[in-house]
């Protein structure tokens, strides 16, 4: 009877072990990333698709106070990415140097804690934050999403090789409006010969 009541007790204790939610795997949205070690903020617009594991983004980015401009498309399955500088329009072609990084609750994610920020019981006054933390590809990374639809608020990476990166996201919607964000930019495709 004593170890009847013990296993009923450890299968609802571990019936109480938050799941990680599932973010939405694609989405448009607005980040703002930052290094304030390197005197670094770069401003976005992000089109995400974890699915196909691209990424297109719009961006202005400040480092020591000097402003660029760029538009980049990066195609982690192909290996490719493209930045055009937006004041130069000149296309850079190149191979990725890191690997496709899910921007909500990585696989593997180990819970750290639920906070309400707002007016907690007031409907639409408050939200819910789930904390989560683990490693990828050799990073550390902690992370924050909202409950229950799970969408990216707030990421935080450090590595041996990049440093430390926090990016902050907002204006999040789900879906992609326009696929063809997806194809290079029109700076780096080459027009057939005789054009």
């Amino acid at each position: 009877m004593f170890l009847l009541a013990v296993s009923l007790l450890v299968v609802a204790v571990s019936a109480q072990v938050p799941v990680p939610c599932s973010s939405p795997p694609q989405w448009e949205g607005r980040e703002v990333r930052v290094d304030p070690s390197k005197k670094y903020e770069e401003k976005r617009f992000l089109v995400y698709d974890e699915l196909n594991q691209r990424e297109r983004v719009m961006a202005e980015v400040e480092l020591n106070s000097d402003k660029e401009f760029y538009d980049a498309l990066f195609l982690h399955k192909e290996n490719k990415m493209y930045i055009v500088d937006l004041k130069t329009k000149k296309c850079n072609i190149s191979a990725i140097n890191r690997p496709f990084r899910p921007r909500g609750v990585i696989p593997g994610s180990k819970f750290d804690g639920e906070v309400v920020i707002g007016a907690a019981g007031i409907p639409t006054e408050s939200v819910t934050v789930i904390a989560f933390s683990g490693n990828f590809s050799g990073d550390a990374y902690t992370g924050l999403v909202s409950s229950p639809d799970c969408f990216p608020i707030t990421n935080f990476h450090f590595s041996q090789k990049y440093g430390f990166e926090q990016s902050q996201y907002y204006d999040v919607k789900i879906g992609i409006s326009d696929p063809q964000l997806f194809l290079p930019p029109s700076e780096c495709v080459t027009p057939p010969p005789g054009y």
